[in-house]
């Protein structure tokens, strides 16, 4: 591995594409919902255009909470399908592809999930020319699954990092990207909705596909690699099962100083807190359309500001807590999961619009955890196994949107407004309790544990870099 990256490169690497990235998911993500939504309407269940059209304006009379009731439960299934695929082989992929890149290098595997990307919204950019079932949208996702998707562009990017980084300013650099990650979200949501207003769905993926592209030219061109093997790579290199062998024995192996109650501790609460965010997603529009009438502009409108003063408080809240306050990063992410909580609390028992602006600031410190949480985690590991660790983490977090879709669409499905509070709010509250008595017992090992000391796992026979 080469050094510490310092200056300001560190900041211009591997986090500026992510951001891009996420702009292109954040354009497309609420159109492909109100498009999946809309064809399940007038081509899976029939219903006339007019009615179907009730389904963009903001208003939520009978006449549209009766069209939801028809339609939002098998949206929501291709929605949920649709998971399942960008889940399963990116998870199994990881696997192997974590190990892989300790020895090759991180940016390969980062410009597959690139690639992956790009060609699937290329796809889906032709695809809704036409007027065809929503569930054939969902072939479009095969080369997503194939190349790793988002999957492996997250683990590449969190082990570059680990890689360029000391351990005192890793949990600042993951925030740093994880804030990018908040402004891409926030440009995409708003330019989005002004593009398919102006130029329809075509338009929205295909700018998405272009952003993807230039991410992954900005990888392949711009980002220095942090291993050179000379060995050449062959497929059997990338799928080798000792590959596999070395990752399960680095995560579950007791050695002096690895700690493996923190390690699991902390990928535990990365799991849980991808189940929520990949549910409440799944289920944040189709909530608000039911309950309050809105449409995408409006909900777009609310999700910008949602991000801005997310933003405030990841930036502010890491600085005011850990570096001026001197709050530990385990006592600093239980505030944040305690921000978080209620925020969900108060969405549960939303009936107007101005509540659910109140769980945005109510949640502003929410962000704060998910950086602080790899950190520790990071810093649990040595640099020579980051790639392993962070792929049994990321492979297992990759099936949580699966759950977590599957678990908040059939909960919603059942208990739809007018139902008050709505359960599926509730669920999170319980899962943020749970994520709360975690981080309190990491709080806890850790203080006991006083500092951690990492002995390099070595095996005979193990593969030469």
């Amino acid at each position: 591995m080469e050094g510490v990256i310092t200056g300001w490169k560190r900041y211009a690497l591997v986090q500026p594409p992510m951001m891009v990235l996420i702009c292109a998911q954040a354009i497309s993500s609420n159109i492909l919902t109100d498009l999946i939504v809309y064809r399940t309407c007038t081509i899976t269940l029939g219903i006339n255009k007019t009615e179907c059209l009730l389904l963009h304006e903001t208003n939520n009379s009978a006449e549209t909470l009766k069209v939801d009731t028809q339609v939002q439960p098998k949206a929501s299934l291709i929605l949920m399908t649709k998971i399942v695929i960008e889940s399963i082989i990116p998870a199994l992929l990881s696997l192997f592809l974590g190990p892989w890149s300790d020895i090759y290098g991180r940016k390969p595997i980062m410009l597959s999930g690139y690639i992956g990307i790009t060609l699937s919204y290329f796809i889906i950019s032709f695809m809704t020319v036409w007027d065809i079932s929503p569930w054939f949208l969902l072939i479009a996702y095969i080369p997503y699954a194939c190349l790793g998707g988002f999957c492996i562009v997250l683990l590449g990017t969190i082990c570059y990092i680990s890689d360029i980084t000391s351990e005192q300013e890793r949990g600042w650099q993951l925030a740093w990207m994880d804030a990018l990650i908040s402004v891409g979200y926030l440009t995409g949501i708003l330019v989005g909705p002004e593009i398919f207003q102006a130029y329809g769905y075509t338009v929205v993926f295909a700018s998405a596909t272009i952003c993807c592209m230039l991410a992954g030219l900005h990888i392949c061109f711009l980002v220095p690699k942090t291993t050179y093997n000379t060995d050449s790579v062959t497929i059997k290199s990338l799928f080798d099962v000792r590959l596999v062998r070395q990752l399960i024995n680095t995560c579950t192996k007791k050695r002096d100083g690895f700690n493996r109650y923190i390690v699991w501790c902390c990928t535990a609460i990365i799991i849980l807190k991808v189940l929520i965010m990949e549910g409440e997603m799944t289920v944040g529009f189709l909530f608000v359309n039911a309950r309050l009438g809105w449409d995408v502009n409006k909900y777009s409108i609310y999700m910008a500001v949602n991000v801005i003063i997310s933003i405030f408080g990841l930036i502010f809240g890491i600085k005011l807590l850990v570096t001026y306050g001197g709050f530990s990063e385990e006592a600093a992410a239980i505030l944040s999961s305690f921000s978080s909580l209620c925020g969900s609390l108060v969405q549960s028992f939303t009936f107007k619009s101005w509540h659910m602006y109140l769980a945005a600031v109510v949640q502003m410190f929410g962000g704060i955890a998910g950086p602080l949480i790899r950190a520790i985690l990071s810093k649990s590991v040595p640099s020579g196994d980051t790639g392993k660790v962070f792929s049994m983490t990321i492979s297992i977090e990759t099936l949580a949107p699966f759950i977590g879709a599957s678990l908040y669409s059939m909960i919603y499905s059942y208990f739809m407004p007018p139902i008050y509070p709505l359960p599926v709010w509730l669920l999170s509250v319980a899962i943020y309790i749970a994520i709360i008595i975690i981080l309190i017992n990491v709080l806890i090992q850790h203080v006991k544990s006083n500092s951690i000391r990492h002995t390099p796992l070595i095996e005979n026979g193990e593969l030469s870099s």
